[in-house]
């Protein structure tokens, strides 16, 4: 379970990193690899990322996924 939560902090730390790849590459791990009972528990900092112009489509479419 610790791996768990230690890859879900690491995803939240990425998706609010202002290195663009970073969000990337989180946000497609969210959307692609991550289970939906897991992308639960990152719905705040998808939201969050949601608001941002560069962003909003791509979160968008990983919170229709959970």
């Amino acid at each position: 379970m610790h791996r768990l939560e230690d890859r879900i902090a690491l995803l939240r730390q990425a998706l609010r990193s202002p290195i663009a790849w970073q969000v990337a590459a989180a946000l497609k791990y969210v959307g692609d690899t991550l289970e939906p009972e897991h992308r639960a528990a990152l719905v705040p900092d998808l939201v969050e990322l949601s608001a941002s112009p560069l962003w909003a489509s791509d979160a968008r479419e990983v919170l229709e996924r959970i």
